[in-house]
């Protein structure tokens, strides 16, 4: 079974150069490495104290499970939207920058299917950070319990693509499995690469990052992060994904900023919004609208991430993907006649479904890449020339498709 669908996913994935799930056969790895495995419901090596435990026939089901779950998503969503960022993306932007991904909860699949070349990604949301005890030192049932609700934790994204963050509130802290840490290492591990390190960190109150190692000692007003070190495969360069749990409303980040200041240390960026509950339509989220604004080299977003009127300047130009079919019911109040008008007319067709009109053919991307400000250049002489006859090819074009 093991086999087969290690071939049958190999001929899927064959043209995403970053997703390998190949055959299962077990090698030699580091513990945290090895741990990833363990969640992903991939073999780990003999020698790993996590080998025994995955000859059982729950955790066979656990593997089994995700084998499903990953295949279906690589297909649906990984695949097509690495292809589309080759083919979209990378002509237009530099995809080695950072990439900025508030919101997201542990979803660290879509930045690195659209953002493969990036080092770093900051990712955000109210999620809390969490944390994975050995194994081994569970007794089955409480070990086969926390199995179980890491698939569910993460069957809504790799079936659908986006998370359901009520949900994810509650169902990341019932059992010795947490929050968003493990969520990540297991996606990391299932698209094919190698977890190196995972260490803890807090924000203090003035944006500036504490590093605490293997296990989180911040205090009491210190945002909790953390971070995980991979490689995509063997031969890429170590990436990092940063994930800190804040409130990024206005009331949240408050007079000081601290998660913005922090975020700015990275330098500027690429932004990616994606089911993002139009929390950036509303007044009280405009510091965060704003930090992107500012710090983005571009931003790539469905409808539900930053209004499109903040867009419609010299400073921005905009390309548009797919379809503008309105909102779900109960974001109605949020549906934008500048995004219908812009969708009129024919826009390149999006081969995966995004955000929560989540089938393909219902759903839409906008690009905005920040326009180079023009150089000064020194004033000449005015020379009298005669008059010449008006153009007739019109004005620049500044917001192209």
């Amino acid at each position: 079974m093991k086999f087969l669908f290690a071939l049958l996913f190999l001929a899927t994935l064959a043209q995403a150069q970053d997703v390998r799930r190949a055959v299962p056969v077990a090698a030699e790895g580091s513990p945290v490495d090895n741990l990833a495995k363990f969640l992903a419901g991939i073999p780990v090596a003999e020698s790993s104290p996590l080998a025994k435990l995955q000859k059982s026939g729950k955790y066979r089901e656990h593997s089994k499970a995700f084998e499903r779950y990953w295949l279906r998503y690589g297909e649906n969503f990984f695949v097509p939207m690495r292809q589309w960022s080759d083919a979209e993306l990378a002509p237009r932007i530099s995809g080695e920058l950072p990439v900025f991904y508030f919101f997201s909860g542990p979803d660290a699949l879509a930045v690195r299917a659209f953002y493969p070349d990036a080092i770093d990604y900051i990712l955000g949301g109210l999620e809390p950070v969490g944390s994975v005890p050995p194994p081994e030192s569970l007794d089955g049932p409480r070990l086969e319990a926390a199995l179980a609700n890491l698939r569910k934790s993460t069957e809504v994204i790799l079936s659908y693509g986006h998370f359901i963050t009520k949900d994810m509130k509650a169902e990341l802290e019932l059992t010795d499995i947490r929050g968003v840490m493990p969520i990540m290492m297991a996606f990391i591990a299932m698209s094919g690469g190698e977890v190196m390190e995972v260490s803890y960190f807090g924000v203090g109150s003035s944006g500036a990052a504490v590093e605490f190692g293997s296990s989180y000692r911040g205090a009491s007003g210190m945002l909790p992060g953390v971070r995980i070190t991979f490689r995509p495969n063997s031969q890429s360069v170590p990436r990092r994904i940063h994930y800190i749990q804040a409130d990024v409303s206005d009331g949240g980040i408050g007079s000081n900023g601290a998660v913005t200041t922090w975020a700015a240390g990275f330098g500027e960026g690429n932004a990616y919004l994606k089911a993002a509950s139009y929390l950036m339509h509303e007044a009280y989220f405009s510091k965060i609208r704003q930090f992107l604004l500012r710090q983005s080299k571009s931003v790539l977003q469905d409808d539900s991430g930053i209004p499109l009127k903040y867009f419609r300047d010299e400073n921005w130009r905009l390309w548009f993907f797919g379809r503008y079919t309105g909102t779900l019911d109960i974001f109605k109040k949020y549906w934008q006649p500048e995004m219908d008008a812009a969708f009129q007319e024919a826009t390149p067709a999006l081969p995966f479904g995004i955000g929560y009109k989540w089938r393909v053919g219902e759903s839409n991307l906008v690009l905005a890449v920040k326009q180079q400000a023009p150089k000064a250049e020194p004033v000449a002489p005015v020379v009298p020339v005669a008059p010449v006859a008006p153009e007739t090819t019109g004005p620049e074009v500044i917001f192209g498709r």
